[in-house]
């Protein structure tokens, strides 16, 4: 006599899954983000800033080197790396800095007297 398959599911699996999933929802929910998050056009480590100034409405009116600079100086420790974002802010600050330097060299270079 052949022996019936072992059961697919454990006793009350319905009922347990359908706890699982409700605790996954309730999980997910606390985890969600307020509606007004919005981390492409406005992230709130570049919109937090007590002003209520937003970074980009500064930085568009500069230079890559310096609009970059100003970004990670505003932002820097928000993202909890605060040594890491200044250091950047540095690197295009000296970006900055060679850049008109070796502006400078030309203009001399090329003036006519």
């Amino acid at each position: 006599m052949k022996k019936p398959p072992p059961p697919l599911f454990c006793e009350n699996a319905e009922e347990k899954l359908g706890q699982f999933l409700k605790e996954m929802r309730e999980s997910q929910a606390r985890r969600d983000v307020p509606s007004d998050h919005d981390p492409v056009n406005h992230p709130k480590h570049y919109n937090s800033h007590p002003s209520g100034v937003e970074c980009i409405e500064i930085t568009e009116h500069m230079g890559y080197s310096l609009g970059n600079a100003i970004k990670y100086i505003w932002r820097a420790g928000s993202k909890g790396r605060q040594v890491e974002d200044l250091k950047k802010a540095e690197h295009y600050i000296r970006r900055e800095i060679s850049r008109i330097e070796r502006a400078n060299a030309n203009a001399v270079k090329n003036q006519t007297y």
